[in-house]
């Protein structure tokens, strides 16, 4: 049987990439060992050019092999990923007729192969002084010198070489493909394919003898396409050369020999340097050559459309012939050449003239032409070339059958289902047009034998594993020429559907900021990805998105417009209708941008009356701010009473912020959620006016990548009195004196946090006064801490920026006073954060009405009361790491502080609020919370007293998701 054909009309680059790179159709990678065995070469792996060139340690150059090869040897060049060999190679040593020297380019795992371009001026590839050497399949790359040549050298094949121009400026071809000098004999040159960017293609010089130059594919030399200069028997056979702008086939020097079956083609194109001889005839003969060549058979191409030749065709013995006709009259050569008609580096049309018409007797004429195919006869061309067979095609293409689907196209039914799935194939759909018989082989893809049938009988099969294959028909008529046609993809199904997953999470930034609002979904890989028809993904929001099939991990990115906890459900249908889900909840939340305070301008509320803060005054404005973080400080109220901060527009709630009386500056931080525009209003309470000043200290945002809240269990950070924090020494503040105070590093927070939540505290305090903390070696950025009577212990709950782990508190008072800080927690980048959750305000405790304790009953002095937060008010059961508090203590009938801090835990020696016999205090406490949902409140006074704890948000383990 003949080796199969797929190409009909195929150019040079077809022919490069489909010849060469699979062994000319020869169906083998690897040359015809000898008597001797395989040298290696590979530079891609481990190699050694002091080995042996094995398989497992390959030699890493060409050079190596050849400087050691024996007869019989075969010199095998791998390159796994296509690279070159970037060396020129000389060969001096030789074979034996029995045993030649072989050498073959093999190709990778990926099927590129190897090629060989000399970096220098050298040739890329010399024979010198050798015989019996097979070269085949290589690629030589042309960098503008001559790529192969033979010197003293006889016996020698060069059989399916490819040379192609490599990447670089275009010289219009300096040098020569093939060279054969004058000391070379018994040389044959058969089927190689020489791209564009050469001077000559194939040039032999005098003295060559035996010269056999047959079935090559020539595109565009520069200068001349073969070249024979005083060479004794050549043979010039079946080439098909395109040579716009030089001789197609020359001989002068006294040459002797046949041209036959050669197709030269002339496209027109214009002189230029590059193109310099575009009207030379395209065959030469010299008139001292002309009495020993004999031409025949042959093409002259010189036309792509009308009759009218673009240039001379032939130059005999110093004179121009314009046809054919006018050579065959004058000299009586060239009897049976054709012109008149356009050609191209391709098989010829159906109904040609240059199918069977070639001298099947000529010297060098292949059984195959260049691309491997056999040499066949067309049914529907009458024989019209001499020799045994008449059959012949002119040119180194074979015109093959072609074999066509009708409309419609061949089936395979049914093409999905559940496993088991039978399906079959109807053979009757090809046609050949040269009316030959046809058999038909169907590859099923699911790595069965392929079943083989005449024409008319039905292919039936079962696919027994769910999987998603590629079926494919081949089709092969009596000359071995097939055709392959692929079916649409089978899809055998699972019995069940296929599982479908979900998860999600908060997406972060490279420096581990966190958009705590846009979620980051993850879908896997289906294990049946074939079998997935799609996917939707219900972001549980109102909005939806189709997804297509993840050939991978898949992630969704999803921007939710508030906070709050979404079940976001993942519905994947299969091929058959059958659907699966999968859901996740994310808690979309927000994160903190920590802002430099810049305290608005004091403004006074009337007694009952609302101030209303614009998000421009709160710098609220910013993408996605959910909440701000405020600081406010009251001062010359007429009367005793207390500020509600509510998102503008909604109904007030029942909750304090801040208290105050005439006669003292309160301060207290709190948290605030804000309106999409971002305003707040500001309620007193009281029954006469009050003058207010509000600074923001952060935003909450579930749109901006900023950072995570990490709670702590309070711990203290400086005591003036017992020298912590102080470097031991123990001794107040004077009045009027700063103390700086190291926060970064210290009780687990890192050096790079961006802000610390800190109770600080005054004490034993000499004179009234006030405490402002403020960020190190930064200028207005301040924040206000408590602010006292004489004798009067203040605690007030601050967040501040930091920049190089350093705060600064500053004793505002005339008087000296003990300071105290304690740590409640951190904000920043580093892993295991918290994201924040606003609620509602609402009051959780009240011991005066029993609500978060259900019994009426005061606090007890030394006495511990648990809180549950979890669960409630919008707070989630589970993940919650710390609560968002304002604590009151109302007309305290003795003077103490309160200690706030996870349930089961050691009680810490911290203030959380202070407050005074007779005095209403409120402040802030952001408290860490236990594993079970609860916090502790501790009074450390003398008296029982009431409290009360209102509720301002959550902050919930990041990634809030479950």
């Amino acid at each position: 049987m003949h080796r199969p054909q797929a190409a009909v009309g195929l150019s040079l680059a077809v022919i490069v990439a489909a010849g060469v790179m699979s062994g000319w159709g020869t169906g083998s990678a690897m040359a015809d060992p000898g008597d001797g065995g395989t040298l290696y070469v590979n530079q891609d792996v481990a190699c050694s050019d002091s080995g042996t060139g094995t398989q497992n340690l390959p030699f890493c150059t060409v050079q190596a092999a050849a400087d050691v090869v024996e007869p019989g040897d075969t010199v095998a060049i791998l390159s796994p990923d296509g690279h070159t060999y970037s060396e020129a190679v000389t060969l001096t040593r030789s074979g034996t007729s029995e045993a030649p020297i072989t050498f073959i380019a093999m190709p990778g795992d990926n099927g590129a192969w190897a090629g060989l371009a000399a970096p220098g001026s050298a040739p890329t590839l010399t024979l010198k002084g050798v015989h019996d050497v097979r070269l085949r399949s290589l690629i030589l790359r042309y960098t503008g010198k001559d790529a192969l040549v033979a010197t003293g050298s006889n016996h020698l094949t060069l059989d399916r070489l490819a040379f192609v121009r490599s990447p670089g400026p275009d010289d219009g071809g300096t040098g020569t493909a093939i060279t054969v000098d004058g000391t070379s004999s018994d040389v044959t040159v058969e089927r190689n394919s020489i791209g564009r960017g050469y001077a000559y293609g194939v040039r032999t010089a005098q003295g060559a003898a035996r010269v056999t130059v047959t079935t090559n594919v020539i595109d565009n030399p520069r200068l001349g396409g073969i070249t024979a200069t005083g060479t004794a028997g050549v043979a010039l056979t079946s080439n098909s050369l395109s040579s716009p702008c030089a001789p197609g086939i020359s001989l002068d020097g006294g040459s002797s020999g046949t041209v036959e079956n050669n197709v030269v083609t002339a496209p027109k194109l214009l002189q230029s340097s590059t193109c310099p001889s575009p009207t030379t005839p395209l065959y030469t003969v010299s008139d001292d050559s002309e009495g020993q060549v004999t031409e025949d058979y042959n093409v002259a191409a010189n036309t792509l459309g009308g009759t009218t030749p673009r240039r001379t065709e032939y130059l005999w013995a110093g004179t121009s012939y314009a046809t054919a006709a006018a050579l065959r009259d004058a000299t009586g050569q060239g009897a049976h050449d054709i012109d008149g008609l356009g050609a191209r580096l391709e098989a010829p049309p159906e109904q040609s003239p240059l199918i069977d018409s070639a001298d099947s007797d000529a010297p060098g004429e292949l059984g195959t032409d260049a691309a491997g195919a056999p040499r066949v006869d067309d049914p529907l061309v009458d024989n019209a070339g001499p020799g045994p067979t008449a059959d012949r095609d002119r040119g180194a293409f074979e015109r093959q059958d072609t074999i066509a689907i009708p409309t419609g196209g061949a089936g395979l039914s049914p093409r999905t289902g559940v496993v088991p799935l039978s399906t079959s194939v109807r053979t009757d759909d090809f046609i050949s047009r040269w009316g030959e018989p046809l058999t038909y082989s169907v590859d099923f893809g699911d790595g069965t034998a392929p079943v083989t049938a005449p024409a008319g009988d039905p292919v039936g099969h079962t696919y027994a594993s769910p999987g998603s294959y590629q079926a494919k028909i081949t089709v092969t008529d009596t000359d071995g020429v097939s055709s392959a046609h692929q079916f649409a993809q089978v899809v055998a199904g699972t019995a069940e559907a296929p599982n479908v997953s979900l998860s999600g999470t908060a997406d972060t930034d490279s420096s581990g900021k966190v958009e705590a609002g846009l979620a980051l979904f993850t879908v896997p890989q289906s294990s049946a990805p074939w079998e997935i028809n799609g996917l939707t993904l219900d972001f549980g929001d109102g909005s939806n998105q189709s997804l297509a099939v993840p050939t991978g991990t898949e992630q969704v990115q999803h921007q939710y417009s508030a906070p709050g906890t979404y079940t976001a459900t993942l519905t994947q249908t299969d091929l058959f209708g059958r659907t699966t889900t999968a859901r996740t909840t994310f808690h979309a939340a927000d994160a903190f941008v920590a802002m430099t305070p810049l305290y608005d301008t004091g403004k006074t509320i009337a007694a009952h009356g609302v101030l209303k803060l614009s998000a421009a005054t709160l710098r609220a404005a910013s993408a996605g701010v959910d909440a701000a973080q405020l600081q406010i400080v009251a001062t010359g109220a007429r009367a005793s009473g207390s500020l509600t901060l509510y998102t503008a527009g909604t109904t007030r709630p029942g909750t304090s912020t801040a208290t105050f009386e005439p006669g003292r500056t309160a301060t207290a931080e709190t948290t605030v959620k804000v309106t999409p525009t971002g305003s707040v209003d500001v309620y007193n309470g009281s029954s006469g006016a009050v003058t207010v000043a509000v600074a923001t200290v952060g935003l909450q945002s579930h749109a901006q990548y900023a950072d995570t809240y990490h709670p702590v269990t309070p711990a203290r950070l400086l005591d003036t009195r017992t020298g912590t924090g102080t470097g031991g020494t123990r001794s107040p503040v004077a009045g009027g004196h700063s103390l700086t105070l190291s926060v970064g590093g210290t009780h687990g927070v890192p050096a790079n946090a961006t802000a610390v939540v800190l109770d600080v505290t005054a004490t034993t305090t000499k004179a009234s006064g006030g405490l402002t903390v403020a960020t190190h070696g930064t200028s207005d950025s301040a924040v206000s801490g408590p602010y006292w009577t004489t004798g009067q212990t203040a605690t007030t709950q601050v967040v501040i920026p930091v920049h190089d782990g350093k705060v600064v508190l500053h004793n505002g008072s005339k008087g000296s006073a003990n300071l105290v800080a304690d740590l409640a927690g951190w904000y920043g980048t580093t892993a295991n954060g918290s994201e924040f959750l606003p609620v509602t305000p609402a009051r959780v405790l009240n011991t005066r009405t029993g609500t978060g304790t259900g019994k009426i009953a005061r606090l007890a002095a030394h006495a511990t009361l648990k809180l549950k937060v979890t669960g409630a008010h919008g707070v989630p059961a589970t993940g919650v790491t710390a609560a968002d508090l304002n604590l009151t203590v109302p007309a305290p009938s003795g003077s103490g502080y309160l200690v706030a801090y996870p349930d089961g835990t050691s009680r810490p020696g911290v203030y959380s609020l202070s407050f005074t016999k007779g005095h209403t205090a409120a402040g802030r406490a952001l408290t860490r919370v236990g594993t079970d949902g609860e916090i502790d409140l501790y009074n450390a006074g003398t008296t029982s007293v009431d409290v009360y704890a209102d509720l301002l948000g959550d902050y919930d383990v990041f990634p809030a998701t479950s």
